[in-house]
């Protein structure tokens, strides 16, 4: 196979999927605590708060880790670009989409920080839409740019964790 650019015909995605469904997810929870508040209505905790931060500062933890081995092992991680080269150690041994999991640790705990519970309810919906629009064409591309050593990695590593 030739070798992959960010330029290739051949790639995951054409749309940089992931911060558009971040940034979306933030501005839906934010008017809808903006337009039907403290629904419903959340303690103040300083326990959920110290556990929101914890989760957050996790989440992030997690994308970084994600992130760091996908430069050591000298392939791209923006979403739209081809992939050079197939990462399964580190923190890919456990989860094959650290970054997205992260993200996903961290909305929840920006919904427990933020005592946000319309961040919250659009945890599920999140997952879902980074399942469908991001990961199950990242696959797909996977499977034809590495074709059975992704298989191989894909049968004994879960999708999320």
């Amino acid at each position: 196979m030739p070798p992959a650019t960010a330029e290739s015909p051949d790639r995951p995605n054409r749309v940089p999927w992931p911060p558009l469904i971040y940034l979306a997810v933030l501005a839906a929870a934010y008017l809808l605590e903006h337009f039907i508040p403290q629904f419903p209505a959340w303690p103040d905790s300083f326990f959920l708060r110290w556990l929101g931060s914890v989760l957050v500062l996790t989440g992030i933890g997690i994308a970084i880790l994600g992130i760091m081995q996908f430069r050591a092992d000298e392939t791209t991680f923006h979403p739209t670009h081809a992939a050079d080269n197939l990462a399964v150690d580190g923190i890919y041994r456990y989860t094959r989409n650290p970054m997205y999991l992260g993200a996903m640790v961290a909305f929840l705990g920006g919904a427990l920080a933020a005592r946000s519970p319309w961040l919250l309810v659009l945890l599920p919906p999140t997952a879902y839409a980074l399942t469908r629009l991001a990961i199950e064409p990242e696959e797909a591309y996977l499977e034809r740019r590495f074709g059975d050593a992704y298989r191989d990695y894909k049968s004994r590593t879960r999708r999320w964790i």
